[in-house]
């Protein structure tokens, strides 16, 4: 993609302390709003055919008794609920504790001073916020002043390869660029009480996450393994605007996720891939490693049988999926955290997909 190489080095991973099972959720669940048993039934089909074992969530209330709630009012029911703006209140003081805590601890693993990071990149859909979390993070990282900043708002999953490629785009303009990404997702402000299945999925796959990275040219600025960013592409896929979709609704934001998505992101990625291939003169051997965003269960099998995959071939996704559930954008960086801590080196597909419905792909070589 360029002439010279372009580093994505240390990635710092951050979740809420407030964790809950699966098995806890479809029990709380089914108390909430299982009204009946067929409504139990579905609960208990969906909770089970997650493959997630855990979540996280900013919200300590759901393993407390009513009389201790701190988000939701004191009543076993929950009600009424929690409107947008009580969600995104709670969005703006968590995502200045969770975003400061991440980047504290990814600037202990890099080899420079805060104040030589030259752009800013935040990330997030579930919440949002004039100054928001990005003037957090300058006061208290004692950034530049003078530091340019962006912000991907509202883009859904496949915005961890947005940023990446934001970030490689300010690399290749000012070579002595080094960009701080920083994703804030929330989902778990999002939680509703609806009973149409849409929301049902929702509740039972989406959870909250935090992640930085560096971006830079200069390989000095990290030690030990890191990533080489070699190539992107994005691709639109036709007809399939409203298969997914994302917008404010009253009470926290709605999301519409329809059952053909895992159909249709299979029936498109293998060309995809090709082309790819085909592109940077790969062969499917060369590559090592596969970051497939573990968007559900559904998605990584119709992923794993377009590809041709093994299930071993997907083990870091699952174990994603297994210990953190879907945490929307940040997903690709606690992925790519994980592949960086395996022995191995050598090329790292990845690919993820969001709204529009909208499938990135990459390629990055994990280097020592």
């Amino acid at each position: 993609m360029s002439s010279f190489p372009i580093f994505l080095h240390k990635i710092s991973t951050t979740v809420p302390e407030n964790v809950y099972t699966q098995e806890f959720t479809l029990d709380f669940m089914k108390r909430l709003v299982g009204k009946t048993e067929a409504l139990q039934k579905i609960l208990t089909r969906i909770y089970q055919a997650t493959v997630i074992e855990k979540r996280h969530s900013v919200i300590s209330d759901y393993n407390k008794d009513p009389s201790e709630y701190t988000f939701y009012p004191k009543n076993a029911a929950m009600n009424p609920e929690p409107g947008t703006l009580e969600r995104n209140n709670l969005f703006i003081r968590e995502a200045n504790v969770l975003s400061l805590k991440s980047c504290q601890t990814l600037l202990q693993k890099l080899q420079i001073f805060p104040d030589q990071i030259t752009h800013l990149l935040t990330v997030s859909c579930t919440g949002f916020s004039a100054p928001g979390f990005d003037l957090h993070l300058i006061k208290h990282l004692k950034l530049s002043p003078s530091i340019t900043r962006f912000h991907l708002g509202f883009m859904g999953c496949y915005a961890g390869f947005s940023a990446l490629k934001l970030a490689h785009t300010l690399c290749l303009a000012h070579p002595n660029a080094k960009v701080l990404i920083v994703h804030v997702e929330l989902c778990t402000l999002h939680f509703q009480q609806k009973t149409d299945m849409d929301t049902l999925i929702a509740n039972a796959i989406f959870a909250d996450g935090v992640a930085s990275a560096l971006v830079s040219r200069n390989l000095a600025d990290s030690s030990d393994s890191r990533y080489c960013l070699r190539h992107f592409h994005s691709c639109t896929l036709p007809d399939s605007e409203m298969e997914m979709t994302w917008g404010i609704g009253n009470f926290g934001f709605d999301m519409h996720l329809s059952a053909h998505i895992p159909k249709i992101l299979a029936l498109h990625i293998a060309p995809v891939f090709q082309n790819l291939l085909q592109v940077m003169q790969l062969s499917r051997e060369d590559i090592r490693f596969w970051a497939i965003h573990p968007g559900g269960r559904a998605i990584l099998e119709k992923v794993q049988d377009a590809l041709h995959l093994s299930k071993s071939d997907l083990i870091p996704s699952y174990e994603i999926l297994r210990r953190y559930g879907n945490m929307s954008s940040a997903t690709l960086l606690f992925l790519l955290d994980s592949i960086l801590s395996l022995p191995d080196t050598g090329l790292v597909f990845a690919a993820g997909f969001g709204p529009g419905l909208t499938l990135e792909t990459a390629v990055l070589e994990k280097i020592p």
